[in-house]
């Protein structure tokens, strides 16, 4: 097993991983707004200086990973064509002076601009660019990309995955611990959003609030087996997917403090975790807490100065059993049935539904919070962003 682990500002959670040995092959982030931009909002990320960036690309060296810097916002505007010189500059600077090493794309014309100049640079492919088959695998392997992260929505689905591995020479990585919706239809839209907001021509007057990921809070707390459903990879079932070829995992998010990752990182590196798998899934909030109470929302609760306190009004904390899941053995129903859940209607298969009935417990005044509230707060949107 290999890792790539995110760098959330904090060196603190490289030292760590430096001292307990973790086995990082690369540590993936970027500046908060550069001319590409990337896969999170700047008000969603930690703020460091260069400076900051230096030392950690440092610290990755020293551990024998490398560093993999992100520039897979999905759309640019076309900067790759109108604003070539600079990103040249910037790229030129990030390698000569910071010591990056790999580069993630999720925009073909800026993968063969950027192979053209720069070819002592690896590049390695979005999960943005929702790569979910072997003719994409290949489009891309020609292209000259070094690495693919694959489409999550495939993770379940190892007849393709072992068509893609079998029939290809590039290098993958898979994301372990993504807890967002099956298919979700707010993906692409989401990813746009995160993108144009981390570029630094983006001066949009309204704040930047992730309401995309409404929908997932909301669809979850509406119907838990959306839960289930999401393409997360337990630890304890990584070995599945090494038994086919593939061996490097992603563990997410950057937008998560250093307790929460390395809770994750210790997760996947003992490939166990007793007790509930949302701790180290994404889309959830810290481990720490065992249990959560979600207040109902109120006109007098959004002001001016409290956009992100927002985020108390749809926490939602499940309960997923992981070792639960452990006896049903989980994964093997889509292994030994080939199962591809794009196929499948699921109110005719019912088995995600079986499961979150026998795994997941929730607060029923919680989830109805959380419903209601993200109803409140879309309505008062405009409001909100204005302030």
């Amino acid at each position: 097993m290999y890792l790539s682990i995110p760098y959330n500002g904090d060196l603190e959670l490289l030292t760590i991983s430096e001292a307990k040995k973790y086995p990082v092959k690369t540590v993936y982030g970027k500046r908060l707004q550069d001319v590409i931009g990337g896969g999170r909002a700047r008000y969603d990320i930690a703020n460091y200086n260069d400076e900051n960036l230096k030392q950690a690309i440092e610290i990755t060296h020293r551990m024998g990973a490398q560093f993999n810097y992100l520039f897979n916002a999905p759309c640019s505007a076309n900067a790759e064509k109108t604003k070539e010189l600079e990103i040249l500059k910037q790229v030129e600077d990030l390698i000569e002076n910071f010591g990056i090493d790999i580069v993630t794309v999720a925009n073909p014309n800026l993968l063969r601009l950027l192979k053209k100049h720069f070819p002592q640079l690896k590049f390695s492919i979005s999960t943005i660019s929702r790569v979910d088959s072997l003719e994409k695998v290949l489009e891309y392997q020609n292209e000259g990309a070094d690495e693919i992260t694959l489409d999550y929505n495939i993770y379940r689905n190892f007849e393709e995955l072992k068509r893609i591995k079998e029939n290809s020479k590039i290098g993958f990585q898979i994301l372990a611990n993504d807890g967002y919706l099956f298919n979700c239809p707010w993906a692409v839209y989401h990813f746009q959003l995160e993108g144009h907001d981390s570029q630094n021509t983006f001066n949009n007057p309204l704040k930047y609030f992730s309401y995309c990921r409404f929908n997932c809070k909301q669809r979850s707390a509406e119907d838990q087996t959306e839960l289930i459903k999401g393409m997360w990879i337990r630890p304890e079932d990584t070995h599945y997917y090494e038994e086919i070829g593939f061996s490097k995992f992603k563990i997410i998010d950057r937008l998560k403090d250093t307790k929460w990752l390395i809770n994750a990182i210790d997760a996947y590196v003992n490939r166990s975790y007793k007790g509930n798998l949302s701790d180290i899934l994404c889309s959830f909030d810290t481990f720490e807490k065992e249990t959560v109470y979600t207040p109902r929302i109120s006109d007098s609760d959004i002001t001016s100065d409290n956009i992100q306190n927002l985020r108390k009004f749809w926490d939602l904390k499940p309960f997923i059993d992981n070792q639960e899941l452990e006896k049903e053995k989980f994964l093997e129903f889509f292994i030994n049935n080939k199962i591809d859940c794009r196929d499948r209607v699921c109110s005719e298969c019912k088995y995600c539904e079986k499961i979150a009935n026998k795994v997941i417990k929730i607060s029923k005044e919680n989830a109805d919070n959380v419903v209601y509230n993200l109803d409140f707060i879309k309505e008062k949107l405009i409001d909100i962003i204005k302030n």
